[in-house]
């Protein structure tokens, strides 16, 4: 979950760091310490140690004593764990909510392509790219109407946060495989088979889309 304290150092410190783990500014089992941030920031040890044991919580980072915090590493186990969780919770919620997607509802997730398409030109960074993929994916859960099974997914979207940046971090930015995922093609797709009430395409569509993160 989000970092939960509300004061601004804290919150800058813990902001800034996990965006450059997400972005590989930091890689897998680097070292960060506490003296580098103090000086990086201009701030207190107290703002910075408090964010690094909030991100220590949230088991992105692992305290080594004497020598600072290290990265943690997501396994292609646990990323394989992730999109089945994930796969399971889309998949339902999408067969709950299909019938009942209204034309209103299609124009909103064709509407959101478009505005993730225009800020894809701009944003480039893994974060960003999985921010707009995180916000249709739960665009389109929000549909089913079920708040438990929207906040697990969401929960399980955030723990994939670091495992899909992790995943493209090595790529080009040339790679086809990489453009594709960053234009977000795979959702125009969905849409279309949402426009033409084509369940069985929508679910094959998502499938894919999850199963490529495995």
């Amino acid at each position: 979950m989000a970092v939960q304290n509300t004061k601004p150092l804290t919150k800058r410190v813990y902001d800034q760091v996990y965006s450059d783990i997400i972005n590989g500014n930091y890689g897998s089992e680097d070292i960060i310490t506490e003296s580098r941030l103090v000086q990086e920031f201009g701030v207190s040890k107290s703002p910075v140690r408090e964010a690094l044991i909030e991100l220590c919580n949230e088991n992105i980072l692992r305290s080594i004593p004497r020598l600072g915090y290290m990265v943690v590493q997501i396994t292609p186990k646990q990323i394989r764990e992730l999109a089945e969780a994930r796969q399971a919770l889309e998949i339902y919620l999408l067969e709950k909510s299909f019938q009942r997607l209204t034309d209103e509802a299609i124009a909103e997730l064709e509407h959101l392509n478009k505005v993730n398409l225009e800020a894809a030109a701009t944003h480039k960074t893994p974060m960003d790219n999985w921010q707009r993929n995180m916000t249709f994916h739960l665009q389109l859960a929000s549909y089913a109407q079920n708040q438990v099974l929207y906040e697990l997914l969401e929960q399980v979207l955030r723990k994939l946060t670091r495992a899909t940046t992790q995943h493209f971090s090595g790529y080009d930015r040339d790679n086809p495989l990489l453009k594709e995922r960053t234009s977000g093609a795979r959702h125009f797709e969905f849409v279309d088979a949402c426009k033409n009430r084509d369940l069985a395409y929508a679910k094959r569509v998502l499938e894919v889309d999850i199963d490529a993160l495995r």
